[in-house]
């Protein structure tokens, strides 16, 4: 053999021993063949998830438009009610006092009516009426006027306007006719 020859024969033998390994060698792991791993195939979004996914910033912005114009308008009621409720208040307030006033000018006839009276006539109206209109009368009237009507009253009610004209029953309570 030639020298050329027994060089390549050399040469493949020694690639050949690599390639396939000798059974003294230590072997070179082999890589496993590779396997297709599934992927799921992606749909593309239908044309309404596109639509609602393009309009949802729009529809935000418009929902916030339409709550934020809903509330300045509850906002302006609000405020015209509260006009109106202060304006009858302010009516009613005037009401009150008129009816004070009127009541004041009543209370003061019916006292000099009262203290005109003869006693036993007066104390024949006041046992009659409630217990706060007659201590109101009472108060009012001078002293002597009204010491000689509870005198002509039945002792257990001229007793019991006695103690309210004292706060006694009930103190808490302001005494007006």
């Amino acid at each position: 053999m030639d020298g050329c020859r027994a060089a390549a024969l050399l040469a493949f033998s020694a690639f050949f021993i690599t390639l396939n390994g000798s059974p003294g060698a230590a072997q070179t792991p082999r890589l496993k063949p590779r396997t297709l791993v599934e992927v799921e195939a992606v749909e593309p979004p239908s044309d309404s998830e596109l639509y609602c996914k393009n309009i949802a910033e729009t529809a935000s912005e418009a929902r916030l438009k339409w709550q934020t114009w809903k509330l300045i308008s509850l906002e302006a009621r609000l405020r015209d009610r509260i006009a109106e409720l202060q304006r009858k208040e302010t009516e009613f307030e005037k009401w009150v006092e008129r009816r004070e006033v009127l009541l004041n000018e009543v209370e003061d006839q019916v006292v000099s009516i009262i203290g005109r009276m003869r006693p036993d006539a007066a104390a024949a109206q006041l046992s009659t009426t409630d217990e706060e209109a007659a201590v109101g009368v009472l108060l009012k009237l001078k002293a002597r006027a009204a010491s000689s009507i509870l005198d002509e009253m039945e002792p257990s009610r001229a007793a019991q306007l006695t103690q309210s004209m004292m706060g006694l029953t009930d103190p808490e309570t302001q005494r007006s006719f």
